[in-house]
């Protein structure tokens, strides 16, 4: 039984994702082993370290924590039924942690099962979690930018080569068939 002090931090500490965390995910971990909970939070330790968290809790203190955030409790009413455990991460890439959540649900028989959750305040539901996670990420999303960036550039650089690169066949052509008579 939790006591008023420590439902007040965990209100705190949902309320304060709930304003700041640029991805919070909902899953239903109904059927879920403590070790394979243990084994997702490693996983986005790896990734993430510190900057990650999964949790388990109640939802009437999660219903608390969107009050106190000012949020609508009605939009959230889907992902708060059964069992809720909630993924948010404090900084980095979220599609990432999705891919990382989505993987592992994968390979685990569909535990944690993805209710749905918020992406830069703009919610989403289980299939577009899925959608979601088969986006690059944000370093390959701006490897791509600076590759197509460069596209240009290099084409160029490759133009001028070969007109510099031209007479220099020639002199050497004529050089071979002098030496050659």
């Amino acid at each position: 039984m939790l006591t008023r002090a420590e439902k007040e931090v965990i209100v705190n500490e949902f309320k304060e994702a709930f304003t700041t965390s640029p991805l919070l995910v909902f899953t239903d971990f109904k059927g879920m082993p403590v070790a394979h909970t243990d084994e997702l939070r490693m996983e986005l330790f790896k990734a993430y370290g510190e900057g990650a968290v999964y949790e388990v809790t109640r939802n009437s203190l999660l219903k608390t924590a969107l009050k106190q955030a000012e949020l609508n409790p009605e939009e959230y009413e889907h992902f708060l039924e059964y069992n809720t455990g909630v993924l948010y991460i404090k900084d980095g890439d979220p599609v990432e942690a999705l891919k990382i959540l989505t993987e592992f649900s994968k390979k685990h028989k569909d535990l944690p099962a993805i209710k749905g959750g918020v992406l830069e305040g703009k919610l989403f539901d289980a299939e577009q979690a899925k959608e979601l996670a088969k986006l690059p990420s944000k370093q390959d999303l701006i490897a791509m930018f600076l590759n197509v960036l460069n596209a240009p550039i290099a084409g160029f650089v490759n133009v001028l080569a070969g007109t510099v690169k031209k007479p220099l066949y020639v002199l050497n052509a004529i050089k071979d068939k002098k030496s050659e008579q």
